[in-house]
């Protein structure tokens, strides 16, 4: 009886097994929406009935595609299978307007199959201060500058702030490259609550300072924000548990920002007769002598003070003209700066010991900066005056002449006195002269090279032995060890190691530190160091890392090995 049922049972899943695959295979691909704000993600999926496939989106051109994995699901009803095999993707639109989504070639069992075009409208981004249809978004990211048209060298304060009206988790923000531009960024961040609209959102930003490295038009290329929405489900209470139980889905939403564009003004022609000290901004300067009254051989200390909102780490001693009658001696500078969203601000000393070696009045030029005032748009000279010193004779102290008498509880010193002989006194005749036989040549050259190559052998044993503390000798380090730590691991950590590694490794080869680059940041590093043959294939493995690393689904096993051999593979190829 329990065989006859187990045989039905398998006849039953065979059949149905066989009228799934008799069944035609439908390919479809669908989007979340059809219109999105620019800035902001999409999600499509791609569904594959009765089959499973590969899916191709490298005819996607308008989108970045990020993978989110393949779920399959088995379904019966009334007697009829049907399976059904689901690829999802996150798209970032490149650019606004009417955007297309070609048809995608699927292959299923060696055949292609191909889906319908979807063509999507990524609109303007709106303002994050609520106006026109901002009101109806979520969450969304914005980028601006404090100044579009600086100076060159002057600083510019960039801001990437975050607005949302839906609790946001897991963010990780994707800064541009800020080619062009020095970078640093402010770690006073700052959150606050706006109302917009008659809603309450959160803001939150990130500041950065830059500063222009040459005249001309430049891009500040967007900047990315992964992030999750929690999504509360509709009719759902609220209570003191919804969020320890975290009532709602988690919806991944890659944000971005638009390019911001800057025309960076060129400094004007400067007076030959000036010396410009290279400092941009708004500057003040401060001239103190200790004392203006002195004695040949002592010191006074003249401190020179520069201060104000710039670049005023990179100001220079000033060049003081010191009479014949004194000599200097100039002490390290004193340096206070700080960095807040206004950009560098604080002060530099310089103190200068004068010592008077002639007696007299001596008057000392002015102390002179030029910098170049942001404010006024043109060359300011500072001056600072330094009052006439006067140096008055040293002090003579008459020193009393001393007579040295003999002690006469002090007993002289003995003369040396022989003794005795020595144990083993001395040879003195002629036969202690013994004629030794001559060196060869072999010994005479081994016993002048000997104590050289000894010398030399323990210098290349050091330096065999010293661990090489360069850039690239640094990352190299690092990117091996991530590949280590990726093999032991569990899947989430192993993306993260991978991309550790493989980073490093890109970094390393382009003989830098840093901890984070962007597929195309590592583009551009690579082609620039000479490794223009590995630049595409490490930029696109290094986005696939990121795909499955920051897409919530994480790779199977077979991918993740895969993935492993791949930047196993790549790290060889770029460190030496």
């Amino acid at each position: 009886m329990i065989k006859s049922a187990l045989s039905f049972i398998i006849l039953l899943v065979v059949g149905l097994y066989g009228q799934a695959a008799a069944k035609e295979v439908v390919v479809t691909a669908r989007v979340d929406r059809d219109s999105v704000p620019a800035g902001e993600s999409l999600q499509m999926e791609v569904t594959i009935t009765n089959g499973k496939g590969v899916v191709d989106t490298s005819g996607i051109t308008d989108f970045k595609v990020l993978s989110r994995g393949t779920s399959s699901s088995v379904q019966i009803i009334n007697g009829r299978m049907s399976q059904e095999e689901a690829h999802a993707y996150l798209l970032i639109p490149q650019r606004q307007g009417k955007l297309t989504i070609p048809p995608l070639p699927v292959d299923v069992d060696g055949s292609t199959y191909t889906t319908t075009p979807i063509t999507i409208s990524v609109r303007t981004q709106q303002a994050p201060d609520g106006s026109a249809a901002s009101s109806d978004r979520e969450a969304w990211v914005t980028a601006t500058v404090s100044n579009p048209s600086p100076f060159l060298g002057q600083q510019l304060t960039y801001t990437f702030r975050l607005t949302n009206r839906v609790q946001v988790n897991d963010a990780k923000f994707q800064p541009p490259a800020f080619e062009g531009f020095t970078a640093k960024e402010i770690k006073d961040r700052r959150s606050f609550r706006k109302t917009i609209n008659g809603r309450d959102h959160m803001v939150t930003e990130v500041y950065y300072i830059l500063t222009p490295l040459s005249a001309g038009e430049h891009t500040i290329e967007p900047a990315v924000l992964q992030v999750g929405l929690l999504r509360q489900h509709p009719g759902s209470r609220r209570s003191p548990f919804d969020d320890f139980f975290n009532r709602g889905t988690l919806e991944q939403r890659v944000l971005q920002t638009e390019a911001v564009s800057l025309s960076v003004r060129a400094l004007p022609p400067l007076d030959k007769d000036l010396a410009f000290s290279g400092l941009v901004g708004q500057f003040d300067l401060d001239a103190a002598m200790e004392t203006d009254t002195l004695k040949v051989g002592d010191s006074a200390t003249l401190t020179v003070t520069v201060q104000g909102q710039g670049n005023v780490m990179d100001a220079e001693a000033p060049g003081i003209e010191v009479p014949t009658g004194f000599k200097q001696y100039a002490d390290n500078p004193e340096e206070v700066v700080t960095a807040d969203r206004r950009g560098f601000s604080g002060k530099k000393v310089f103190r200068i010991a004068l010592v008077p070696v002639e007696e007299g009045t001596f008057t000392l030029s002015p102390v002179r900066l030029v910098y170049f005032d942001v404010g006024q748009g043109a060359y300011r000279t500072l001056t600072a005056a330094i009052p006439p010193i006067t140096v008055q004779p040293p002090d003579t102290a008459q020193v009393a002449p001393v007579t040295i008498t003999p002690d006469p509880l002090r007993p002289l010193k003995k003369q040396v006195a022989f003794t005795g002989r020595d144990i083993l006194p001395p040879k003195e005749s002629l036969e202690a002269i013994a004629s030794q036989a001559p060196l060869s040549g072999v010994v005479f050259i081994m016993a002048l090279a000997g104590p050289a190559l000894v010398y030399f052998g323990l210098v290349l044993v050091q330096r065999l032995r010293r661990k090489d503390s360069g850039p690239a000798a640094i990352m190299a380090a690092r990117a091996r060890d991530a590949l280590r730590s990726a093999q032991r691991g569990n899947r989430e950590a192993a993306l993260t190691a991978l991309h550790q590694a493989l980073t490093a490794a890109i970094l390393a080869a382009a003989g830098r530190t840093g901890a984070a680059l962007t597929w195309k940041e590592a583009r551009s590093l690579l082609k620039a160091c000479g490794q223009s043959a590995a630049a595409e294939p490490a930029a696109e493995l290094l986005a696939q890392i990121e795909s499955h690393k920051f897409s919530g689904t994480a790779a199977n096993a077979a991918r993740l090995n895969a993935l492993i051999a791949e930047t196993r593979a790549m790290v060889g190829k770029l460190l030496p």
